[in-house]
């Protein structure tokens, strides 16, 4: 782990988005905006309105979601002189939109890739044994999965704040599910990262995303407290990890 001034510097300097990741990201977002917001064109009949209202809002709570959940694997990537990549997995997001489409939004899903990352050779000078190590990829992806979570925890304050509020209630439900879909072991998903570079990491991770779900969709005061807790002591234990790494 690098200095906090030299990852400010490669900060500054590395973490970009390319044009493919950017194209990318635009077709993610906008599949996942419309299987989020499926059942959302009216209460009883078709409105197009409330429906396009519904619409945007998913549209900036996907983008939001996945440019903060990338910019934290970038920049835990660049500490350790990666360059993190995001890779869109066009099956993955055309399975969740078939999905979503039969099961009339009831079961969204996103699916929508993976980061790959690649050595950064003057980044990477000093390094212990020069070499590619499996769990620092590992922490690569789980940093996309610790990013869902504390956008869930920040949506779960505005529940708290706005039960009502649609924004702060479709932001929860996509952060949620988006941790949990990002952990099945797939090679197109960072599950597979994950659970090759560290079984005990896979299995922290998942037993934490599995509790914080439950916590924070009671909606209550203290199920939020409980999952804060909780995300500190395993952002703790990432620390400890990746220190060793």
């Amino acid at each position: 782990m690098v200095s906090t001034k030299e990852l400010a510097a490669r900060v500054k300097d590395f973490l970009r988005f390319s044009r493919q990741e950017r194209l990318s990201l635009i077709a993610a977002i906008l599949v996942t905006a419309l299987i989020f917001s499926f059942r959302d064109w009216g209460e009883e009949s078709f409105n197009l309105i409330i429906g396009m209202k519904n619409l945007f809002l998913l549209i900036i709570i996907a983008a939001l979601t996945f440019f903060f959940r990338l910019a934290c694997q970038k920049t835990y990537a660049l500490s350790h002189g990666y360059k993190a990549e995001f890779k869109l997995w066009w099956l993955g997001l055309g399975i969740a939109a078939v999905i979503g489409f039969l099961s009339l939004g009831r079961l969204p899903l996103v699916l929508i890739g993976t980061v790959v990352a690649s050595f950064m050779v003057r980044q990477r000078l000093g390094e212990f044994r020069y070499g590619f190590s499996h769990k620092e990829n590992a922490l690569i992806a789980s940093w996309g999965i610790f990013g869902n979570l504390i956008l869930a925890v920040f949506f779960a304050v505005g529940v708290l704040v706005f039960p009502q509020s649609y924004l702060f209630n479709k932001g929860l439900i996509l952060n949620l599910i988006m941790a949990l879909c990002s952990l099945i072991p797939l090679p197109q998903l960072d599950g597979l990262q994950i659970y090759f570079g560290s079984r005990a990491l896979y299995f922290i991770i998942l037993f934490s995303v599995a509790l914080t779900t439950v916590l924070l969709l009671t909606k209550t005061k203290i199920g939020l407290i409980i999952a804060v807790v909780l995300g500190a002591l395993v952002g703790i234990l990432a620390i400890l990890i990746s220190s060793e790494v």
